[in-house]
Parts: C-alpha cells; structure tokens; sequence
C-alpha cells in the first residue's frame, strides 16, 4: 500500500467514515488493512463505529495485531519486513485451512444426511418387500401340491419320462404330469373290462 492511500484511508476514518465507506471510494484495500490504520492511527472507535445495527465492532486485540502487521510491511527494516511477509502468508494459509475444513464439514454433513436417506429408504423396501410376500398366497396347482424345490421336480420330471410321459428339462410341469405323480401311489391295477352275454 502506498503513502496516498494509505493518507486517504487515514483521512475517510477521521471524517468517521465505516469500512464500508472506505471499501466503497478504495475498493483495493482489505477490511484489515482498514482495521490497522484505524489502530495505528488511535481511530478504532471512529472506524468501528456502526452506520446500522448489524455492523460489528473490532476486537481491539485484533485491530492491534493488525496494525502491528501492517506496520511491519511497510517498515524500513528488512527483516520486520520479512517477518510480516511470513505473517501474512501464515495468516492466508490459516484461513485456506479454515475454509477447507468447513468445506469438508459441510460435506461430510450432507453424506451423513444423504446415507441416513438411503438407510431409510432401504428399510421402507425391504418392509414392502416383506408385506408382499406375506400377503401374496402361494398357491399349489389342481390336482395337488406344487413340487417343493429343485431336487424334486427333477425327481417328478425323471418319473414322468419313466412311464412315457413328454415332459420338458426346465419350466412349469404340466399339469397332467402332476396330477399323475400325485395319484401314482393311488393308482388300482386295471382290470380288463368283461364281455356282456346276452
């Protein structure tokens, strides 16, 4: 920052200007650097004094650090200068910091919310899932029960194929194919129908 802005900051605060004033006629000046000259110049009651209600006063510990930073830029010493360049990139990289840490806070917020939805929504499924199957009766083919699992369809389909029946390797078994396993056992001996006399 040159001397003349530096003068005609220093000249808008005497003159009980806000930072908002000056920000307004200096748009290249930061509110700290506002705030240090307020300090280093005795003028922080002037500068933090509120144009409304929802204007904030400076920490006056945050003001005098500020003033002591932007005193340390512009002295004519090399190595306070340096120490206030170091300062500031310390300060620009603690703030990196803090805005990276909200940024991954806020994240981490919305993945626990967006988890807790899928949670949700995932249990509502499976009760769905659940009431369906509850509600949905199974029911068996005429002529009796449907075949139970896999080892025993195969076991009615080789049956079937035993006693001539054309029954296919995969799919529903026909109905007649179970109606005759299922009477198998029930099955009487047929006996030759007999010759009327007259």
């Amino acid at each position: 920052m040159n001397d003349a802005t530096r003068a005609a900051i220093v000249d808008l605060l005497k003159n009980s200007a806000t930072s908002d004033d000056v920000l307004g006629q200096l748009p290249d000046v930061s509110v700290g650097e506002i705030a240090a000259i307020a300090e280093s110049e005795g003028l922080t009651r002037a500068h933090a004094k509120p144009v409304t209600a929802t204007t904030p006063d400076i920490d006056p510990q945050l003001a005098s650090a500020l003033g002591a930073l932007a005193w340390g830029e512009n002295s004519h010493t090399s190595r306070i200068r340096n120490l206030a360049v170091r300062t500031r990139a310390g300060l620009t990289e603690l703030q990196q910091l803090q805005r990276d840490a909200s940024a991954i806070e806020a994240a981490e917020r919305e993945v626990a919310e967006a988890t807790q939805k899928l949670t949700n929504a995932q249990a509502k499924l499976r009760r769905l899932k659940n009431s369906g199957k509850t509600a949905k009766p199974t029911t068996a083919p005429p002529g009796g029960r449907a075949p139970a699992d896999k080892r025993q369809r195969d076991e009615i389909r080789a049956w079937a194929r035993a006693q001539g029946m054309n029954v296919s390797q995969v799919g529903s078994i026909p109905k007649e194919v179970m109606d005759a396993w299922n009477n198998r056992n029930n099955k009487l001996p047929s006996v030759p129908e007999q010759r009327r006399t007259t």
